[in-house]
């Protein structure tokens, strides 16, 4: 079986990083091996909430998994507290990321043109020097834009497609060139307003080029839509889809979970209806 070691944080409530992570890899056949990176009593999308920061821990994952001869096939990072963390977790793929372990970063910093509350100069640069060591990136476009020196106001300013995808499609060959190595990007919920129907989509360059996948644009922002993503596309990978392959996989997974969630009165902080979908991805 393969494994991948997973960062993110755990959230009690919101369906979000590792309880997304651990059921979607675990319904690919993937163990997941997780690493918190923070404890959350529900995500910070919720008017109340309270986050434990696990960054102590990092060297006691990297010490104790490396005296058990741990090995991975996949390593995927997500939630960061700060600097600190990138830091260390730098020192976590010295040891683990080997020549055959496939790293994919989800370099989780803002949405919809505006930054989390965690951002900060820092952060960035930790980000951007992660992002680039990665073989697989899942950066939004706002992330996307702040790991390319990108205006985000510039860039969302005009969100008609003819337009939109063109320039994200500059952003991620942009980023695909400062990894120096053959990266793949995929660029995700890029909401294209046109007259007639507003479409978001997701954009992938590899070294086959730029391909995008394009949904129906659910007018809500639900809770970890981007870790679903993620998820599918790392255990996808392992599993010996290529990139595309594994965007659109994940893509109709999305799709259909949020679909279903629609005709319930959820909240957004609340999730998307995954569970009942995850016979998909088996």
């Amino acid at each position: 079986m393969k494994k991948a070691a997973v960062f993110n944080d755990l959230s009690g409530f919101g369906k979000c990083s590792l309880t997304a992570a651990i059921p979607v890899l675990s319904a690919q056949g993937v163990q997941c091996c997780p690493m918190a990176s923070a404890v959350l009593t529900n995500q910070t999308g919720y008017e109340y909430h309270k986050c434990t920061d696990l960054t102590a821990m990092i060297k006691d994952y990297i010490d104790n998994w490396q005296k058990n001869n741990a090995h991975f096939d996949g390593i995927y990072s997500g939630f960061m507290t700060g600097s600190k963390q990138i830091e260390l977790f730098m020192d976590f793929l010295d040891v683990f990321y080997e020549e055959n372990t496939m790293l994919l970063v989800d370099p989780v910093m803002g949405d919809d043109g505006r930054t989390y509350g965690i951002y900060s100069a820092a952060l960035l640069d930790g980000m951007k020097v992660l992002s680039r060591k990665a073989d697989v990136i899942t950066p939004n476009l706002t992330e996307a834009c702040l790991l390319a020196d990108y205006d985000i106001e510039k860039v969302y300013s005009d969100t008609r497609k003819d337009v939109l995808l063109p320039l994200a499609t500059e952003i991620s060959e942009k980023l695909r060139s400062l990894s120096g190595k053959k990266q793949d990007v995929i660029i995700t919920g890029i909401k294209c307003r046109d007259d007639k129907s507003p479409f978001i989509y997701n954009l992938v360059t590899t070294a086959n080029g730029t391909t995008t996948h394009r949904s129906h644009f659910f007018d809500v922002s639900f809770s970890g839509t981007g870790d679903l993503f993620a998820s599918v596309i790392c255990g996808s990978r392992l599993n010996g889809f290529s990139t595309e392959e594994a965007a659109e996989r994940a893509g109709k997974f999305l799709y259909d979970s949020i679909a279903d969630t629609m005709n319930d009165d959820t909240a957004p902080n609340d999730g998307v209806n995954f569970e009942k979908f995850l016979r998909e991805l088996m």
